[in-house]
């Protein structure tokens, strides 16, 4: 079996990477109205999980902006796992497989093209390699998650970008 890659960007819009655990999958509380969904990936696993009630009409919001790329300790269970809840398209989106230095794997995926990566604030950014100017990082509150995200503040810090090539 070949090591996984997953598919290069498709170009036509900016990257929005992102996590699933304290953005889509709120586990310490939540200030945010949630509901309970029970997940699985190919009947391998079930878990309950508590989603934000607004996320299925902002990824749906963000998808229409962004090409939206998994990096999570989820991998390539995220898209499956979660594709009924967030009401997601059949085909899943990449992932990068990745649950440490996702700052570095992330730059290296995007090369040069604008991205946006969406995680919880408990992720470690310690030692990563500088940001090459083309990317955001976004923390989000893990009791808010991605209720938290706006897709045209998103937008307006990658024009903003010195380099950005989004404007």
């Amino acid at each position: 079996m070949s090591k996984y890659e997953a598919l290069a960007p498709r170009g036509e819009k900016p990257l929005l990477i992102l996590g699933v655990s304290g953005v889509i999958v709120l586990e310490d509380g939540a200030d945010v109205p949630t509901s309970t969904h029970r997940v699985s990936a190919w009947g391998r696993w079930v878990r309950d999980v508590e989603i934000p009630d607004d996320a299925a009409r902002r990824i749906r919001e963000l998808s229409e902006r962004f090409e939206i790329v998994w990096a999570s300790e989820w991998g390539h269970n995220a898209h499956t796992a979660l594709r009924e809840a967030l009401e997601l398209p059949e085909e899943p989106w990449p992932f990068l497989p990745v649950q440490f230095g996702k700052i570095d794997m992330i730059t290296h995926y995007t090369g040069g093209w604008p991205w946006v990566w969406v995680d919880d604030e408990l992720v470690d950014l310690a030692g990563a390699a500088p940001i090459d100017g083309t990317g955001v990082v976004v923390r989000v509150d893990p009791r808010r998650g991605i209720c938290a995200i706006d897709a045209d503040q998103l937008l307006e810090a990658l024009a903003a970008l010195p380099h950005s090539t989004h404007k």
